[in-house]
């Protein structure tokens, strides 16, 4: 089996230098393209430019974590663009010390790190009043029932803004109004989310807002308006103060909250739940699929084929994708010991049968490592950089330090996990102590002291006004040129079509051509509020026919 050494390594920072360039190239296109709808009068058209801009850099890393220049144009736009008489109003809140708490987030769903976070952030939070504003919610989901329960429970409300007739600018102007009552606000949005940084140009006419760094590893836009920024991790921090140039005393550090854990079934119980034989020792992983990536021929299935084949007993489940063909190699190699099982977010059974936890790979899993650790799970990570300044790209969540096991190639992996394989003793000592670090800094009184503190920070510290208006300068360096291999993707900007207005929608469709099917190219042309209700309006008849 192929060995991820510091050969490939070296071609990954090798294609990164020579990538990046050229994705800055293609990022200041777009940017230009926002500048020249803007002067035009064009907000509309000008903001659809800006998110286009930014979800290129998301996609394809450009050598910036954050862009001033983009930044800059959303800005005018949201100031000269959007004209509104809004006055901020106190909340109405039961008690005096009661606030009340705007999040903002651009989609939610019953799967993932960042919508978990945030029920479970309201759950915890009850003294205080939380609502809840969706920019963008994906028409293939729902908001997730206890996320709704726990809103409406608290006398919250919900908001979705693209479920109204509108575009960019309308949506924008009224999450303004929405705000004007809240006495903070949280920002949990998407990276390229130019509807919040629109709404909240006049800062003026905007409360104290927090923006959540959870995508730290990543371009996002969101420093311009934001009062402080909230980082999940150390790394995380030092990013945001070096690239992003949040300053130290607007940056906090506030961990992902879990809920405690109180085990339903023993081991041995859940592994019949699950028919995997009692004796058996399992390794398991939980991520979204995006996160297993091939990286040099190797997949993660690969990576364990050795193991496995020296311990029979073995089996790794992983929980998040479905079977990539690339791992149906390794899959016969193991005798169906590599079990795959789609998305689910019934992950319990699966946390209390494993014996181990292994981290996705190349792509970090933080809420899914951390909530396996709570389960007294031993916590196993590839982290194949020697440079500090990759630390963004591992895993160092608060209370992980002295107990995750982390190592640099696919032989110490191996010998790693066959250690804790052979000795149950020590695998369960580990286990253990992890378990308890994690509910220490994770849940409960710690977690909420660090919030309060972060809300105090926001509500005493003087608005943020605006950034220096500084050109964009591009790094080719570490991680930046890890980034392309790692997390990139293939982007396609014609879908934002939907959010142009009516002329210009119709001018690029006409110079789309012949690209896509007849049906498909019709589909560009409805604006985006209306292909959401279509998609709506079809699951629904869908779900009645049945």
């Amino acid at each position: 089996m192929e060995k991820l050494d510091d050969n490939e390594i070296m071609r990954w920072q090798e294609e990164g230098r020579q990538v990046i360039p050229q994705n800055f190239a293609e990022f200041r296109k777009l940017c230009t393209k926002a500048k020249e709808f803007l002067k035009c009068g064009d907000y509309s058209t000008a903001a659809v430019y800006s998110e286009m801009a930014a979800s290129y850099a998301v996609a394809k890393h450009c050598g910036l974590f954050a862009s001033s220049e983009l930044e800059h144009i959303l800005l005018e736009i949201g100031q000269v663009g959007i004209q509104t008489r809004i006055r901020l109003e106190p909340s109405i809140a039961s008690t005096p010390s009661q606030m009340h708490i705007l999040h903002v987030a651009s989609s939610v769903m019953d799967i993932g790190g960042l919508s978990k976070m945030l029920w479970r952030w309201i759950q915890q939070d009850s003294k205080n009043v939380h609502s809840l504003v969706l920019t963008r919610q994906s028409p293939n989901h729902r908001v997730p029932s206890i996320l709704r329960e726990t809103i409406v429970k608290g006398d919250g409300s919900i908001h979705v803004l693209n479920e109204s007739i509108g575009n960019l600018i309308s949506w924008s102007k009224r999450l303004r109004k929405i705000a004007a009552s809240a006495d903070l606000v949280i920002l949990h949005i998407h990276n390229d989310d130019v509807i919040p940084i629109l709404a909240f140009a006049n800062k003026e006419q905007s409360p104290p807002i927090l923006f959540l760094d959870h995508a730290d590893h990543m371009f996002w836009l969101g420093t311009s308006v934001s009062d402080v920024v909230i980082s999940l991790r150390e790394s995380g921090m030092h990013l945001a103060q070096k690239r992003r140039n949040i300053q130290a005393e607007r940056n906090v550090l506030l961990p992902i909250i879990l809920e405690p854990i109180q085990r339903s079934l023993s081991r041995i119980e859940a592994k019949r739940h699950l028919g995997i034989p009692e004796s058996s020792v399992v390794l398991l992983s939980i991520a979204r699929g995006v996160k297993y990536r091939t990286m040099n021929g190797v997949s993660f299935a690969d990576a364990h084929v050795k193991l496995l084949k020296q311990c029979e007993q073995v089996i790794l489940i992983i929980v998040g994708l479905n079977e990539p063909e690339d791992w149906v190699s390794a899959i016969k190699q193991t005798q169906g010991r590599i079990r795959v099982i789609g998305e689910t977010n019934e992950t319990d059974t699966y946390y209390q049968a494993a014996d181990i936890y292994v981290d996705s790979f190349p792509f970090t899993s933080n809420t899914s490592l951390l909530e396996a650790g709570s389960y007294g799970l031993p916590l196993v990570s590839r982290y194949p950089y020697s440079s500090d300044a990759c630390k963004i790209l591992g895993t160092d969540m608060p209370g992980l330090a002295g107990h995750l096991l982390e190592v640099q190639d696919l032989e110490k992996y191996t010998e790693v996990l066959l250690r804790l394989i052979i000795s149950e003793s020590f695998r369960l000592s580990l286990g253990e102590s992890t378990r308890k670090k994690i509910t220490e800094i994770h849940t409960g009184a710690h977690w909420e002291k660090c919030l309060y503190d972060a809300y105090d920070r926001a509500s005493n510290m003087p608005k943020m006004m605006g950034l220096e208006n500084i050109n964009d300068k591009i790094i080719v360096e570490q991680p930046d040129v890890f980034l392309p291999s790692i997390y990139g993707w293939d982007i396609n900007l014609d879908f934002y079509l939907q959010y142009m207005p009516l002329i210009q929608r119709v001018k690029c469709w006409i110079n789309l051509g012949k690209q896509y099917r007849l049906r498909e190219r019709i589909n560009l042309l409805f604006p985006a509020w209306l292909s959401t209700h279509y998609v709506r309006l079809k699951a629904r008849v869908k779900n009645t026919i049945r």
